[in-house]
């Protein structure tokens, strides 16, 4: 006797089961990275951005601040300048700066407002002291305007000093005029940076070129060392940028960074990489609720057509066993034979592949826009060139996005975006495609369309879009780059792209909202103003 093995009506559906359950954690896998790496994307160029801007404002502040305190400098030497004068300029600029005082050229107090500056440790300044602190005697030998690193004063307060140098009319130097910012108390740079937080977790601070903390929300920190950090290194560099970083308690972040030229300072703005689980969570558990029932009745379908094969095998195999053992075949064997056949499979597997291609549709799509993305292009791209098809590529870009955005919002931003989509899709019906490229650059492949066809496709989208009003309120213009594909140079994707892109280049630097051609034979392009 042999020994019998599992039922094939079992082993299918296991293996298909299988099958079914491994493809979908698959495109759960890649729908949620796909997304995780947009979301990291997303917040490091958020943050950049938000750095970069923190860091013009406070260059703009420190720049006023030192404009007030040269303009005061011309005229403190007129002798009719006094305590009162001071007090009324000082209570004018109190906003900037914590005290101001006039020193005469030994760093001796001759006005000070307020009058009398009591600190915490107990240490008074009033009119007669004589500054010791090593800054200030920097500030009076340099004879210069100057804005000093943040230093601790003989008050033992963490301080930061504007000075202009004080000259009479027949040029003699008389001392200088000061003004202090008190980095631990309330000031004028904590008062820009400290409205900025966000509720989920994300924060600022900033750094002197040596690295010590100058703001930070945890204001026991300040003049803390932080020169460790990755992110601190590139700023001591006088690099800007964005990318992952470990603070000094080991949480990641998402940081942008900005080193701000005229002081040597650096602002990062930085969220914590927890901040994109809960988008992460709530695709899987989307994914999930959207595809267990589709797969129950696959697996159910799955089961019956098993069942439907596997019942004539059986009966197949039953008589074999008879023919085996009775030496004869029933009359009937060569009947079931004929019903063994596998189109039921293939029908199961038609609807779990299409079943699949449903789940990978997300990935193609774009999700800001419902264009195709990137990664579809590349493929469908791909595909042609390999089957030597007649196409033409279409490259085309936003003119002026990132104004949009800065006017507008971001998310007037992306209305522009999905509007520019459907604008498009209306161009590429049949087996064209639009398809997103990146940012605010878009594409369109036409098939079968030579280069004068595909121009007057793009010179009318182009047209069109000039003269539609678009979610800003006003037009948007766009400039293109045209090119086809020619099958004796165009063995990979990157040489036409790059023809593509030298066309919108062109485009671009002869004035945008223009439409140009590559021109092949002399490695020049036509090019096509707005008003033609």
């Amino acid at each position: 006797m042999f020994k019998r093995g599992i039922k094939l009506r079992i082993a299918i559906g296991l293996l298909i089961m299988m099958t079914v359950i491994t493809s979908t954690l698959v495109s759960w896998y890649a729908a949620t990275n796909g997304l995780k790496g947009s979301l990291e994307e997303k917040y490091l160029d958020s943050n950049y951005n938000y750095s970069t801007k923190l860091a013009q404002s406070t260059n703009d502040l420190l720049g006023h601040m030192q404009k007030n305190i040269i303009a005061m400098a011309e005229i403190v030497d007129n002798h009719h300048f006094n305590q009162k004068d001071l007090d009324i300029w000082h209570d004018a600029n109190g906003d900037y700066f914590n005290s101001t005082f006039v020193t005469d050229e030994n760093g001796v107090i001759q006005l000070l407002s307020p009058s009398i500056v009591q600190f915490k440790n107990g240490a008074k300044v009033k009119i007669g002291t004589k500054i010791q602190s090593e800054t200030v005697k920097k500030a009076l030998s340099i004879k210069q305007p100057f804005i000093s690193k943040p230093y601790r004063a003989t008050s033992g307060q963490l301080i930061m000093l504007v000075s202009a140098p004080i000259f009479n009319d027949q040029g003699v130097y008389k001392g200088l005029i000061g003004g202090t910012v008190y980095l631990e108390s309330e000031n004028v740079l904590k008062n820009i940076l400290i409205n900025h937080g966000h509720g989920d977790g994300s924060y600022v601070y900033v750094v002197d070129r040596d690295g010590r903390l100058i703001y930070h929300p945890e204001t026991g920190r300040l003049n803390e060392m932080v020169s460790e950090n990755k992110v601190v290194q590139q700023l001591m560099e006088g690099k800007s940028g964005s990318s992952i970083v470990v603070n000094s308690k080991g949480n990641e972040y998402y940081a942008g960074y900005t080193s701000i030229e005229s002081t040597g300072w650096g602002v990062v703005s930085q969220t914590p990489v927890s901040v994109i689980q809960s988008p992460l969570q709530e695709l899987f558990s989307k994914m999930a609720i959207q595809s267990i029932p589709i797969l129950l009745i696959i697996l159910l379908i799955a089961w019956i057509l098993t069942n439907n094969i596997s019942k004539p095998l059986n009966v197949l195999a039953q008589y074999s066993e008879e023919g085996f053992n009775t030496k004869q075949l029933s009359v009937s064997f060569k009947e079931v034979e004929m019903k063994s056949n596998i189109y039921e499979v293939r029908q199961l597997y038609y609807q779990v592949n299409k079943y699949f291609n449903k789940l990978n549709e997300e990935i193609q799509i774009d999700g800001l826009t419902g264009i195709a993305n990137r990664k579809t292009f590349d493929s469908v791209i791909k595909d042609w060139i390999g089957r030597k098809e007649s196409f033409s590529l279409i490259m085309l870009d936003i003119d002026r996005f990132k104004q949009v955005n800065d006017t507008y919002g971001h998310l007037t931003g992306d209305e522009v975006l999905k509007f520019l989509s459907s604008i498009i899709t209306r161009y590429v019906e049949g087996e064209h495609l639009g398809f997103r490229y990146g940012g605010e650059e878009f594409g369109l492949l036409l098939k079968g369309y030579g280069v004068k066809q595909s121009y007057l496709v793009a010179d009318e989208l182009r047209k069109e879009l000039a003269g539609t009003i678009s979610p800003t309120g006003k037009p948007i213009t766009i400039s293109l780059g045209v090119t086809e594909f020619q099958e004796e140079k165009d063995n990979h994707p990157e040489t036409i792209i790059e023809r593509a892109d030298t066309a919108l280049y062109h485009s671009k630097v002869n004035g945008r909202n223009q439409t140009t051609v590559y021109h092949e034979e002399n490695d020049s392009n036509e090019r096509t103003s707005a008003g033609s």
